[in-house]
């Protein structure tokens, strides 16, 4: 009973459409550059010379033919989705026609492009379509949509993570063998092969497997998902930098990474930012974080209009720092600057850092330095509310 009222409760559950949103879109971006690579061995099957190991016996040979006409769907929907056009059925092209590819030939087979449609597929059903799409303008934006395919989203990316960690332990790989196979030997990330020898190749491997088991645990708990992401980033960026072949590796991070928007505690209007709307500073980066913030998941409150707003943040602490309320407590100075960065999609995956002792440190010093030189036109009027670790009312 426990088991069923649980899955009753993840089919009813509902989520905010625009992280789902802005996942569909990077996951567009990855699919159309892998387009290229697939398509262009589609087109050397069309060889007599080339063996052909179909992976069913009635799947048709492959003709230039065959091969342009798949090319040319898997194109045209991949930028449908990208833009959000028509979602559900460009997505549910892109994903018989990526499955088709996939089922042409054993040689079109990677782990990236298996990824990729059951991505898509759970695209299909997610309705990405409903914010940040022509779909949202042509029919109005929906807030929410359901909340399974989320959840089944993020379970692929803890499953990525946690088949690959644990399909790497073995003597082969343990060895040190295949991380040596893997890395660069020319460009300026290479690495010299004085130091391809067993213990710094053990440390890496060990390391990986950490990693990617790490990541498949903890971007669940809200407690370590800020470090995860931060581990999930500097991963993508380790492996499209230093291992080859660095075109897969790369579709495969843009592919994956901005599956990771779907972790974030992103409901609407779900975190306060109080700013001093007498202050031209203040003004110009409220500007920005309102531009930046796609997944509209700030509600900004001025000084000026604190009162009528029932925020638990005193004009005070307002005036002399910008202030951000979430559920749980109020920051305010550069920590409050760096939460609002670690809901932002373009800054969420790196921002974590700034929580770090010597940059907090040396950022709250710059902070309260330039608050303090400032012009404020509004009058500060003395209030009696708190002024942090305040739940919202």
């Amino acid at each position: 009973m426990p088991m069923t009222g649980w899955l009753l409760r993840l089919i009813s559950s509902r989520a905010p459409s625009r992280p789902v949103a802005l996942a569909r879109i990077g996951v567009a971006v990855a699919v159309i550059l892998e387009a290229a690579h697939s398509g262009e061995t589609l087109l050397r099957l069309d060889d007599p010379g080339i063996l052909h190991a179909p992976y069913v016996t009635w799947a048709p040979p492959v003709t230039d033919g065959l091969a342009w006409v798949l090319i040319g769907l898997w194109v045209v929907s991949a930028t449908a989705v990208l833009l959000g056009w028509r979602t559900r059925a460009a997505a549910a092209v892109l994903t018989a026609t990526i499955a088709a590819v996939l089922l042409l030939d054993q040689q079109l087979y990677s782990n990236h492009l298996y990824l990729i449609v059951l991505v898509c597929g759970l695209l299909t059903v997610a309705d990405s379509g409903a914010a940040l799409s022509f779909d949202a303008l042509r029919i109005g934006e929906r807030r929410e949509v359901s909340g399974w395919p989320i959840w089944l989203l993020r379970l692929q990316v803890s499953v990525v993570y946690g088949y690959a960690a644990l399909s790497k332990l073995n003597p082969d790989f343990l060895s040190g063998s295949v991380v040596a196979s893997y890395l660069r030997r020319a460009g300026p990330l290479a690495m010299p092969d004085s130091w391809r020898f067993l213990e710094p190749m053990l440390i890496l491997s060990v390391l990986a497997i950490c990693t990617e088991a790490f990541l498949a645990v903890a971007l669940w708990s809200r407690r370590w998902r800020p470090a995860a992401l931060v581990v999930a980033l500097a991963l993508h960026v380790g492996i499209t930098g230093w291992l080859e072949p660095t075109y897969q590796l790369l579709v495969f991070s843009l592919a994956t990474l901005p599956l990771l928007v779907l972790f974030l505690d992103a409901a609407p209007a779900s975190r306060v930012v109080v700013w001093d709307d007498g202050c031209g500073f203040c003004a110009a980066w409220v500007r920005w974080f309102r531009r930046l913030d796609w997944l509209a998941a700030l509600r900004f409150v001025p000084r000026s209009g604190l009162a009528a707003s029932g925020v638990a943040v005193s004009e005070d602490a307002a005036a002399r720092a910008l202030q951000l309320v979430s559920r749980r407590r109020v920051h305010g100075g550069f920590a409050a600057v760096g939460r609002v960065l670690e809901i932002l999609p373009i800054s969420f995956l790196w921002a974590p850092l700034l929580r770090l002792p010597p940059i907090a440190w040396v950022g709250e010093r710059v902070y309260r330095r330039v608050a303090q030189r400032r012009r404020c036109e509004l009058p500060v009027v003395a209030s009696a509310v708190p002024t942090s670790r305040n739940p919202i009312s």
